[in-house]
């Protein structure tokens, strides 16, 4: 659920930028949070940050070419 929310949210940003990706996958899932998604489900918040953390890094292969990525 995570993933394709915000897979499909990603392809309407006007640009891709580390903050902007940032932005998108934290106001997404804190949104998902916030509306009780994730209250049956047996996920953690050290889970979702997890979460996060990855879709931000894979979005930013994916979107950002490489020598714009800070290192």
């Amino acid at each position: 659920m995570m993933a394709d929310t915000v897979e499909a949210a990603s392809r309407s940003l006007p640009e891709y930028t580390e903050e902007s990706i940032s932005g998108l996958v934290n106001r997404l899932i804190d949104d998902q949070v916030n509306n009780g998604y994730f209250t049956d489900c047996p996920i953690t918040f050290r889970d979702i940050s997890q979460a996060k953390l990855i879709l931000i890094e894979r979005l930013k292969a994916v979107t950002i070419p490489a020598y714009l990525i800070p290192n």
